[in-house]
């Protein structure tokens, strides 16, 4: 029997979904160490391995409700998995997920969520009633809070809190210069690590424009770019393609990784551009400026809230505005790593509150 079940996207190589499921973990088991977890993933023998805990298949909805009966909670655990924007199919699992959890008798909490956008009437309408059976709702941001309201979704209790990478412990963080170094990346170069995925409505021009800003960034500021596939293999692809658009020399991490080793590689960087949230999020968390490239409103709310709404757009990618704010965050670069160890600490702080709440909740 469980204590809590995990539902997210876990599984896929996501690095952000993955170190989202390590924070949630590692504070709720500093908070109790006694707690059993089963986590619902696509590859449950490796979930099971990585964490230490049992796992079982995410399509299995025979087992997951035979699991659900012996369990206490469902958590359904961060990232922005309410929405149909990429498709309707991702939103009515996840609807379906909670709303078997409620018929099963477990409490359920949605575990510093990101929602929306939901589109569709059938869908918006399915979430207000699911959701509005929900015990416990935390979010992340302030426009999560506002897509509640706007699907009417009043009756649980909501808390805006802050995303559980925050609770990461990046103090413990050790050298990535060995990834580094296995990606060519010679001894002594100023990096900037580069996280991009595809996406449908891009800008016909944004590979070679993000190309050419790179090649700026090396011959202005003497900067190399470093591409993280934050999803493995999936954005190796665009990767690949805007390296072989530039010039200058650029390096790839080409192969997947885990989350501390993630931390690692992005700690040896002085800057990063962005499209993947998470990218940004541990680059919040190392205290390394960011230019972010926005392809979905998250991006935007989660800079808003750091106070930093400068972004590039990848639907209609502004070359000059993308240079001028580059040179930017790099003459501020120092002033922008004390502000970010500033709102780091308040952010870890409300992070960590998730964990309390669940707690709260469970007993």
């Amino acid at each position: 029997m469980a204590d809590i079940v995990v539902s997210g996207y876990h599984g896929f190589a996501n690095s952000g979904d993955e170190a989202l499921l390590f924070a949630i973990l590692n504070t709720l088991r500093k908070k109790r160490p006694d707690l059993d977890f089963t986590v619902l993933s696509k590859k449950p023998d490796e979930t099971s391995e990585v964490y230490g805990v049992n796992s079982i298949s995410r399509y299995n909805f025979f087992k997951i409700r035979k699991e659900m009966k012996k369990s206490k909670m469902l958590l359904f655990g961060g990232g922005s998995l309410l929405q149909d924007v990429t498709s309707s199919k991702s939103v009515l699992y996840y609807l379906a997920i909670i709303g078997l959890a409620q018929k099963c008798g477990l409490k359920t909490m949605l575990y510093a969520n990101g929602i929306g956008p939901i589109t569709k009437k059938r869908n918006r309408k399915l979430a207000a009633k699911i959701l509005n059976s929900v015990d416990l709702i935390t979010l992340r941001d302030d426009k999560s809070d506002e897509e509640l309201k706007n699907l009417g979704v009043n009756d649980p209790k909501i808390i805006i809190t802050a995303d559980p990478a925050f609770t990461i412990d990046t103090q413990s963080t050790s050298s990535g210069r060995f990834l580094t170094n296995i990606a060519g990346v010679p001894d002594g170069t100023k990096l900037c690590i580069v996280s991009i995925r595809a996406w449908k409505h891009s800008s016909p021009y944004f590979k070679s424009d993000l190309a050419k800003l790179c090649d700026y960034m090396v011959e202005k500021h003497s900067i190399y770019p470093l591409f993280v596939p934050m999803q493995y293999p999936e954005d190796t692809e665009i990767s690949r393609n805007v390296m072989s658009l530039m010039k200058s020399p650029s390096y790839i991490i080409s192969r997947e990784l885990s989350v501390p080793e993630v931390f690692s590689v992005l700690s040896e960087a002085d800057i990063l551009i962005g499209m993947r949230l998470h990218s940004l999020i541990y680059a919040t968390t190392l205290a390394i400026p960011a230019l972010p490239i926005c392809y979905d409103p998250k991006i935007s709310a989660f800079m808003e809230s750091l106070n930093q709404p400068d972004k590039v757009d990848v639907e209609s990618f502004d070359y000059a505005k993308a240079e001028r704010l580059l040179n930017t965050i790099i003459m501020e670069k120092d002033l922008r790593r004390q502000d970010l160890k500033k709102t780091n600490a308040i952010l870890r702080e409300t992070a960590e509150k998730n964990a309390e709440f669940a707690i709260e909740l469970l007993d």
